[in-house]
């Protein structure tokens, strides 16, 4: 059968006995640089100085001492609303796997901004839905696709994309930020890319929003609450 997909965030026993190792979420792996500190202070503490990156944009504390755990788990930097660790698989369906390149914000080459509109859209959205299975969300600011738009459930790739705005009395269409939407990668053993969905979906939550709610709710089961 083929090998299903680990789930890395929340606390897991090692093989070693007496030992967890714990999977932090970094919304959209992004860490400032008193949050580094914080980290490595936490990881000089809890895990001999040890901290492992994730392909998916998160923080691993091997080799924690498991009477130690719940110390770690108290640490101010994963109780302020920002870091979190998972009790479940279904917590924070869709932060846990959100992914996202530099975006327009630093990166000269990107078509829109990425990362606070991918954090906020995916905390919105589960505030409003609720979401029972883990849902990955890619964001990729250009066609480079460094965020991995293709092999997402769920993939938004920075575009060109109109609406109806109104100029000196004319209803005219005007360019704004926008993403393709793709659906369906996968990966693993059996991998999979993704096939655009929708093109030129305008990136203001007002347009957004809605679409995004109609793929949860039509693919991935999602209700509103």
């Amino acid at each position: 059968q083929p090998h299903k997909k680990r789930d890395i965030l929340g606390v897991h026993s090692q093989k070693q006995e007496g030992l967890s190792w714990v999977g932090i979420n970094v919304p959209a792996g992004r860490i400032l640089p008193d949050e580094a500190m914080a980290l490595a202070d936490i990881a000089d503490k809890y895990s001999q100085g040890e901290i492992r990156l994730t392909v998916e944009q998160n923080v691993i504390f091997p080799n924690v001492n498991n009477t130690k755990v719940s110390e770690l788990l108290q640490e101010p930097l994963f109780n302020i609303g920002y870091y979190f660790i998972p009790k479940s698989d279904k917590d924070f369906p869709l932060s846990r796997g959100l992914v996202s390149c530099t975006g327009s914000q630093f990166c000269g080459v990107a078509l829109i901004e990425t990362k606070n509109r991918a954090i906020e859209l995916s905390k919105r959205l589960e505030e409003e839905l609720k979401v029972d299975m883990p849902v990955r969300i890619h964001w990729t600011g250009c066609p480079n696709s460094c965020g991995q738009a293709q092999v997402a459930d769920i993939g938004l790739m920075g575009g060109p994309a109109r609406v109806e705005k109104e100029i000196d009395g004319k209803v005219k269409k005007v360019a704004v930020e926008g993403v393709n939407i793709f659906l369906g990668g996968k990966v693993g053993e059996d991998p999979f890319l993704g096939e655009v969905y929708k093109k030129g979906v305008p990136a203001d939550y007002k347009y957004l929003i809605p679409v995004m709610k109609d793929i949860l709710k039509e693919k991935f089961g999602a209700m509103e609450k």
